[in-house]
């Protein structure tokens, strides 16, 4: 059995960041293997149930590579970096990073996130309502964590925010300008690296470039692209997730009402969360290495797969009121952050963020409430994979 036609155009209309596309909805029912043109102009498959995408993320004849000859890409804008290899070289350099965002080494680092959220949230009350919690928590709450974990001087943050904002575009810059910013980054990378080698500090670069010294099979390149894809992974996805669970927590004051009586939920509603509100698309790109057959599907060798976890995690299939927002969801083995050997390395710091960040704001600040019409909100970034909301004004 073929895969149906004609071919849908990749990616989806949504009409707000945190609304699944009502094609993912459809799709999931009428066409298991769905048949679509990505924005280069290749052609792919799309798999939305919870089971296909699971299969897809943890089958071994799936490559994340997007280097491989004659294979179709879901954007010409492309860089190497751990997320884009295979075992054995993607197991090597993992296993160099692991140790650093175990969820134990994460947990020391709670007292510290906390400090940093509760500054924010100091300088926001200051400053007085309204507020926008983009710019006072969402943005710099994790760039400061990350970069502090990194050892990128704070100073540069504007800098590679607008890099950053580039990147993680599919459609929403030219080829011109994402190639610019990509360069830029890398070339202040190469500069960072050279600069930790002459004065290192204790921080997760300056142990990267230790190691590359010990280890022949780490090179600059490796410690750059580790470094790269931390950055860019620990900063747009966590931004975006934060502001767009503040806002689902906004739009349901019954389930806020619920958090703020029993603070005790917060972690199972973070996972609630994240599966409800995910921050972007989140179809996974994947290449086929040999033929697979999907719910009776064929899938030639060499073909482009996309597998939504955004579509997965409101699949009825597997859970209990989909749409409905539960904090207290029990088994919520949801695939926001992946699922298989390239599941989110930083899963347990982004877990510990939103906790903190959540956690601090709903204590501060008892009276919280949207200042506009939701209706009003300004959406960043169409065109990205990652897209939030601009801006979310509050006051309290």
């Amino acid at each position: 059995m073929a895969a149906s036609e004609p071919r849908h155009p990749y990616p989806f209309d949504r009409a707000v960041p945190t609304a699944i596309p009502p094609l993912y909805e459809e799709l999931r029912e009428t066409e298991r293997v769905a048949a679509i043109t990505m924005a280069t102009g290749d052609p792919g498959f799309l798999v939305t149930r919870y089971e296909d995408v699971r299969f897809v993320l943890s089958d071994p004849r799936f490559s994340v590579r997007q280097d491989l000859p004659g294979a179709p890409r879901l954007t010409e804008m492309t860089f190497k970096s751990v997320m884009t290899t295979d075992p054995p070289v993607h197991t090597r350099l993992r296993r160099l990073l692991s140790r650093d965002f175990t969820a134990r080494r994460i947990e020391r680092m709670r007292p510290r996130l906390e400090e940093i959220a509760e500054g924010l949230l100091d300088d926001m009350e200051k400053k007085g309502a309204p507020a926008d919690i983009v710019e006072s928590l969402a943005v710099p709450f994790p760039i400061t964590v990350i970069c502090e974990l990194l050892g990128v001087p704070m100073v540069d943050v504007s800098r590679f925010r607008g890099w950053a904002d580039t990147m993680v575009s599919l459609t929403g810059y030219s080829m011109e300008d994402w190639t610019a910013a990509r360069d830029s980054l890398e070339n202040y990378l190469d500069e960072l690296v050279v600069a930790k080698r002459e004065d290192p500090g204790p921080d997760l670069l300056s142990a990267l470039v230790a190691t590359a010294a010990e280890d022949n099979e780490l090179t600059d390149h490796d410690v750059r692209s580790l470094s790269l894809i931390l950055l860019l992974a620990g900063y747009e996805p966590a931004s975006n997730q934060l502001g767009s669970s503040v806002l689902t927590l906004l739009r349901f004051p019954d389930r806020l009402a619920e958090l703020r009586r029993d603070p005790g939920l917060l972690p199972s509603a973070v996972e609630e969360l994240m599966r409800y509100a995910p921050a972007g698309d989140g179809a996974l790109f994947r290449v086929t290495l040999e033929d697979v057959t999907i719910g009776g599907t064929h899938i030639p060798a060499n073909s482009a797969v996309l597998a939504s976890t955004q579509a997965a995690n409101w699949d009825p299939r597997r859970f209990d009121d989909p749409t409905g927002l539960r904090l207290d969801r029990p088994d919520n083995q949801h695939t926001a952050l992946g699922h298989g050997i390239h599941f989110c390395l930083g899963a347990a710091l982004a877990r510990v963020e939103l906790q903190v960040a959540i956690g601090a704001l709903l204590r501060r600040f008892p009276n919280l409430a949207l200042a506009t019409d939701e209706a009003g909100l300004r959406w960043s970034s169409p065109g990205s994979m990652l897209s939030g909301f601009s801006e979310i004004p509050v006051t309290w």
